[in-house]
């Protein structure tokens, strides 16, 4: 192997490593995202219900999460037909992205070309890849690099919007927190007896 061909095949290294790593990341933010739904019941269910939305989500392969946020991205706001606890406090919540139907084709296309390409790459193309070719190698860092940007640019979106979620998540937590506060500082005491 030439010197030339020693540095085009460490290169081709190196940019399959980034995108694995650039990957995971997109898998883990996906992951985050899959937990993301309407919730509804009494707290104790709530909070199993989210319990088992972390769990399944932690089991999730890329295209699964791939799957499973736009799902959450299609969900349009349904009325339910819940009937509230008589005797515990009942909770409804739910999320929406709106109507801009184009984004969405356009983040699933862009998803479902992502994960094509790693499927690819993974469980196939590197198996029989000519490493002593610095063409190819170097061809191969070129494409990957290309990769890398549409990953890039998928983990800003979707972490955007977890960062937006968890920020209105956050003001509203604060804003029931001083609504109750503010409500049973004025909540009137029961009369006793003299």
């Amino acid at each position: 192997m030439s010197q030339q061909s020693a540095t085009s095949k460490d290169a081709a290294l190196r940019a399959i490593g980034r995108t694995v790593v650039n990957f995971q990341r997109l898998e883990h933010n996906l992951k985050l995202a899959a937990r993301l739904g309407p919730v509804q019941g009494t707290i104790p269910k709530i909070q199993r219900d989210i319990g088992r939305r972390f769990e399944r989500a932690e089991t999730l392969t890329l295209g699964q999460a791939i799957q499973a946020w736009l799902r959450f991205c299609a969900d349009e706001i349904v009325s339910t037909t819940y009937t509230p606890d008589l005797f515990d406090i009942s909770v409804q919540t739910t999320f929406s992205m709106g109507e801009d139907t184009e984004s969405r084709r356009k983040n699933a296309a862009a998803l479902d070309s992502l994960l094509e390409t790693r499927n690819a790459l993974i469980h196939g193309r590197l198996a029989h890849f000519a490493w002593d070719s610095a063409v190819e190698c170097d061809q191969l860092v070129a494409e990957l690099d290309k990769v890398n940007d549409a990953i890039a640019a998928q983990i800003d979106y979707i972490g955007s919007l977890l960062a937006t979620f968890s920020s209105l998540c956050q003001e509203h937590a604060l804003a029931m927190e001083a609504e109750l506060t503010k409500g049973l500082a004025s909540m009137p005491t029961p009369a006793r007896d003299a």
